[in-house]
């Protein structure tokens, strides 16, 4: 069961922070830099930057017991997790007595999580409900109606679900998107080679088994039902797109009608009540990410027997309901997590829950957030950073030889048209509606209080599934770490949780901020002309905007990228250049972007080139590392440190590279785009 409208329970609530971009820019001028003896500072930068940089934070640094790796990102997000700790433990105090609906969901949520007898006793609290008809069902037909109904009141889903999000040909609408059937691990995963990821794949495996077992099975039924769905599970996978082509959409924006999948499904669906459950008609537009895992679902549908199909579901619930019914389920989960990642140690159970709390209601923990930690006159110094970056990178689109005029007065646009979210929304989306939950003294369940604030989400979703797309709506909450590009309403967003040292700062350098938040920011401006941005236009639709010639030159310079990160590796881990692509086109475009800011206010570019380098500085175990490489769409650290240097014509300049050192790649090798 995968849900619709967050992430995934046990990777969001347990997992590490996503690593995601590049790094930053002042505005203030600055007296000449003082001499430095570069080699003295960093012995043998020209070898590898990465490490010669970083050594003495390499030095300082341990990996604690409880986290997979150790980084920037990785302390901030550390730091805040205690913030936010703090705040839910002061909710708690008055969840059942304040008239502050933040404070109050907040706080029913952490004083259930830590009710460990209330949890044990529950159970799957509304959930069992679903359990039971799924196991009462006499028909394929009768799971899935189930199915349905559990994915309609609260978005997870397994074989079926639908969400509503804005329409790729039209960003101005909402459409319904057919949920990938899920399938507990990625495609990647299920077939790699790499050992790491096979002893993750079997960890995964023995997780499952342990979590039937707390549901009632006997340990030999637990261990025959996972593997009956697992081999289902991998062998659906190999018809899945590759994760590199869920970027694409060419591949991915599908249209179909709903009665395109009544005829795929076949009656293994029961089309009748999805029309029922959605609000939707045959006629009404569906589109369909993955095609070949749809139909490929249905095939298995048609053919499997009734039990496999129950197992199966019942399989995904307790992956997704595992960290949030009993407290003896989420240990087994904690447990095994820390195997996967290769941790001595899980977390406290205190931070682990804050997480998971923040996870649930990430805007209500968000406004507590900000106006307990946020300074909203960062703005301003902010966005005239994003004003000089946009400025800059419409004199480089300008100055493109393998560009057309045409074309790129279509980029132009898109880049005029480019807005830019900073710090804290204006509109906060849980003033949208109500949620209703308990406290411990009125009876609440932790598991319960959670199914109600993804069903008041859902609720909120279909009622609104014919207005048009509200562009004031923020994806993440502002006290995340992170910041992005978004594809349909053609805007970056710079989170509150982002715009803190070591990434920014009013007292750092100027090349300190170039090399930090300045590098963020041309990074995720980048992204609008990446290889998936690119294929969207100044009104965030999918649209061809390229001249026939410029559309083969652009896939000719993405191939150049794909090929140069191909060839690069980590203590022998391949990199993925097609997987990460869209990533490394960022990044390569923000320092190209980053160099010449530098260089206009005549900055030291040695000291934007080291305070890049030391933003992704971090020590990783090789179980995250694998990982990594077979999963996530960005590189490792130290790729995305050398590889973009040594892509850099101003960095040899900078150093005194030359073809004697191991930094140098041949100027023909050099990718670049942007």
């Amino acid at each position: 069961m995968t849900t619709s409208t967050v992430n995934k329970a046990v990777a969001s609530a347990l997992a590490a922070v996503m690593l995601v971009i590049g790094a930053g820019c002042g505005v203030q001028q600055q007296s000449a830099p003082a001499a430095v003896n570069w080699e003295e500072r960093y012995p043998g930068y020209k070898t590898d930057f990465y490490e010669a940089v970083n050594k003495t934070q390499f030095d300082e640094w341990e990996i604690p017991d409880s986290d997979p790796s150790i980084g920037h990102f990785i302390a901030l997000d550390r730091e805040n997790n205690q913030r936010l700790l703090k705040l839910m433990e002061d909710a708690a105090q008055s969840a059942g007595t304040t008239d502050d609906s933040d404070t109050a969901v907040v706080g029913a949520l952490w004083a259930t999580g830590n009710d460990i007898e209330a949890r044990n006793a529950g159970g799957f609290g509304n959930a069992q409900r679903f359990i039971d008809a799924v196991d009462e069902a006499q028909t394929t037909r009768d799971v899935i109606k189930a199915a349905i109904d559990f994915d309609r009141m609260y978005g997870y889903y397994s074989f079926f679900g639908m969400s509503l999000a804005p329409d790729s040909a039209d960003a101005s609408r909402k459409v319904h998107y057919l949920g990938p059937t899920d399938l507990g691990l990625t495609k990647e995963e299920w077939h790699s080679s790499i050992e790491e990821t096979k002893t993750r794949v079997k960890l995964y495996e023995e997780l499952m088994a342990q979590l039937w077992v707390e549901s009632g099975a006997s340990a030999a039924d637990a261990e025959a039902k996972v593997s009956s769905v697992t081999k289902a599970m991998r062998d659906l996978s190999g018809s899945a797109l590759d994760q590199a082509d869920m970027y694409n959409a060419e591949k991915t924006y599908n249209v179909h009608t709903m009665a395109d999948l009544e005829a795929v499904y076949g009656g293994a669906v029961p089309m009748d009540h999805v029309y029922k459950a959605y609000g939707v008609s045959p006629e009404d537009k569906v589109v369909v990410k993955d095609e070949g895992l749809w139909k490929a679902t249905a095939k298995f549908l048609h053919e499997a027997d009734l039990q496999l199909v129950k197992d199966y579901l019942k399989t995904c619930l307790f992956s997704d309901l595992g960290t949030i019914n009993t407290h003896d389920a989420f240990l087994k989960v904690s447990e095994n997590h820390r195997k996967r990642l290769g941790m001595e140690e899980a977390k406290p159970f205190d931070q682990n829950l804050a997480a998971q709390v923040n996870n649930w209601v990430p805007f209500q923990c968000g406004r507590l957030y900000a106006n307990a930690y946020y300074d909203p006159k960062v703005e301003a110094d902010i966005q005239s950073m994003v004003d000089d970056f946009l400025d800059v990178y419409a004199t480089r689109i300008n100055g493109l030889e393998w560009m057309s005029a045409g074309t790129k007065k279509e980029a132009l646009a898109k880049l005029d048209a480019m807005t830019a979210r900073i710090g804290v929304p204006d509109v906060w989306p849980q003033d949208r509606y109500g949620i209703e939950v308990k406290t411990p003294e009125e009876g609440g369940l932790y598991i319960d209080n959670i199914l109600a604030v993804l069903q008041a989400d859902r609720e909120y979703e279909f009622a609104t599934k014919d207005e048009p797309v509200d562009g004031t709506l923020w994806e993440d909450p502002p006290q995340t770490i992170n910041a992005f590009y978004d594809l349909s309403g053609n805007n970056i967003t710079l989170l509150a949780g982002v715009l803190n040292s070591p990434f920014y700062s009013g007292d750092a350098t100027e090349e300190e901020n170039l090399g930090g938040i300045g590098m963020i920011i041309a990074h995720e401006i980048t992204h609008a002309f990446d290889s998936s941005g690119s294929q969207y236009d100044s009104n965030g639709n999918l649209r061809n905007w390229w001249a026939q010639d410029d559309a083969k030159k652009f896939e000719e310079l993405g191939q150049s990228v794909v090929d140069y990160y191909s060839a690069q590796s980590v203590r022998g881990m391949q990199v993925d250049g097609q997987l990460t692509l869209g990533e490394n086109i960022a990044d390569l475009g923000a320092m190209a972007c980053v160099s010449a800011v530098a260089k206009q206010r005549g900055l030291d570019l040695r000291k934007v080139y080291a305070a890049y380098a030391n933003l992704w500085a971090e020590e990783v175990r090789d179980e995250y590392l694998a990982n990594q490489v077979t999963t996530d769409s960005h590189a490792p650290g130290k790729v995305r440190v050398n590889a973009v240097l040594s892509a850099t014509d101003d960095f040899y300049d900078a150093f005194g590279i030359t073809e004697q050192d191991a930094m140098y790649v041949a100027p023909e090798d050099r990718p670049r785009i942007w």
